[in-house]
């Protein structure tokens, strides 16, 4: 009888926190909005702003998040067709919400990751990448939102290592993408949908 009585604070303390912590499955789509960069042979590299897709999954702690978000798009060159370059970020990303009124709640966030790069016309490569987000969300109840959120995704385009690239010996031979310490910003805006669970 002492056993079961001892048990019974203890599973209420165990609900009470599994109340607490829940988890969130988020999908978006938006525009990136990318910025040019100059490659060693001082050539200007200036990719198209195109659209994306990201899924994020979270553990919601009350008023914090913790999880992963990934984003995929695919961006052409401004002035070469038929050259694109397709990233796909995977970062580690924490969020803390802040309530506005009674069905808007803010956040703002910080992510930690790499950016997968794939090109039609070099090697692929591995990159890291960080950068910080934020938005608003509505609340149709505690487990429906949908979301608007802005996020600045910066990625160190070094890959020396892995794309061989030599200095051109025509302009029509140029490197098209041979950056050595450079940073690619890109932004993305998205509306999104939650399900929290």
């Amino acid at each position: 009888m002492t056993m079961k009585k001892a048990l019974i604070p203890l599973c209420f303390f165990a609900t009470n926190a599994y109340a607490i912590d829940d988890y969130s499955i988020s999908v978006y789509a938006g525009q990136n909005f990318n910025q040019s960069l100059e490659t060693k042979e001082s050539i200007e590299v200036e990719l198209k702003d195109n659209h994306h897709l990201a899924l994020s999954i979270d553990r919601n702690i009350d008023k914090a998040r913790y999880g992963f978000f990934y984003s995929k798009s695919k961006n052409d060159f401004s002035t070469e067709a038929d050259k694109h370059v397709t990233m796909q970020y995977l970062l580690f990303q924490s969020a803390v919400e802040v309530p506005i009124s009674n069905h808007f709640n803010g956040y703002v966030g910080a992510q930690l990751g790499a950016n997968y790069v794939q090109t039609n016309f070099s090697a692929n490569d591995v990159f890291f990448a960080s950068g910080l987000f934020g938005g608003v969300e509505y609340l149709f109840s505690d487990q429906v939102r949908i979301l608007f959120e802005t996020r600045w995704l910066a990625t160190i385009v070094n890959n020396d290592s892995v794309i061989d690239c030599t200095l051109p010996a025509t302009k029509n031979e140029q490197c098209l993408w041979h950056f050595d310490g450079d940073v690619l910003n890109q932004f993305q805006t998205s509306l999104g949908f939650t399900f929290r669970f």
